[in-house]
């Protein structure tokens, strides 16, 4: 089933389960492949029925009869696979997914270089939809930053709010952000290979699955990529 549909049929917005799929597939509990521009999600049924049947030898402990006839069906059941689904390594779906700003010149620049490798990613516009606190919190740690290097200054409430003072903890510092989405510096791109906060807009390229596919100008005119798919050899900065 398709993100989308997935989402769509659980009511679940498209951050959210971003977030949700990411974990059960890291798992092992569901499977992606790529079809076209869509990626298709399919349940590991069983490694799905080995949790199952894990969780109920755990929690009948003491009293194996509340769960013997459970147990007894999901041990005869034949609508599940003999064993997972094998995708090839290469095949295997790589989900980009970009917490965007579209006001912002640089997360503008983030997303067509993600676009000018291929790919075309889950956008989401965190104004509209942050992130949860734990979301936000596990793409910081992911991240392997301090939180407080996630904050934006510029045309942010940060000095209203007092957060430039160093004592402020990390919970409250997230605080602020789950209160004040602006305060989230953007862009965050999330690939397999990794999760940046993608300043300057050529910090996406080390964590971008594929490799540019012709040249890339940003909007200011500043020269990233060339004909040849290359890193144009140009210090700047944004």
């Amino acid at each position: 089933m398709a993100a989308g549909a997935i989402g769509k049929e659980l009511r679940v917005a498209s951050s959210r389960l971003s977030f949700h799929l990411s974990h059960l597939e890291h798992a092992g509990l569901i499977q992606s492949q790529r079809e076209g521009r869509s990626i298709r999600y399919t349940a590991s049924y069983a490694a799905l029925s080995s949790l199952i049947a894990f969780l109920m030898r755990d929690c009948c402990q003491g009293r194996p009869e509340v769960c013997a006839a459970t147990m007894s069906a999901l041990s005869a059941c034949d609508c599940l696979p003999p064993a997972p689904l094998k995708i090839p390594t290469k095949e295997r779906a790589m989900q980009v997914t970009i917490y965007h700003n579209p006001a912002c010149g640089t997360s503008r620049n983030v997303l067509a270089m993600i676009q000018n490798s291929g790919e075309e990613p889950l956008v989401i516009e965190y104004l509209k939809t942050p992130p949860s606190r734990a979301e936000l919190s596990d793409l910081i740690q992911r991240m392997g930053v301090p939180v407080r290097s996630v904050l934006r200054e510029k045309g942010t409430p940060y000095h209203e709010l007092g957060l430039d003072n160093p004592d402020l903890t990390d919970d409250a510092l997230l605080d602020a952000m789950m209160a004040h989405p602006i305060l989230i510096n953007r862009p965050i791109v999330v690939t397999d290979l990794g999760v940046r906060l993608c300043r300057p807009s050529e910090t996406v390229l080390e964590i971008l699955p594929n490799p540019q596919r012709g040249t890339f100008t940003k909007e200011d005119g500043e020269a990233v990529i060339d004909a040849a798919g290359q890193r144009v050899d140009k210090p700047g900065h944004e």
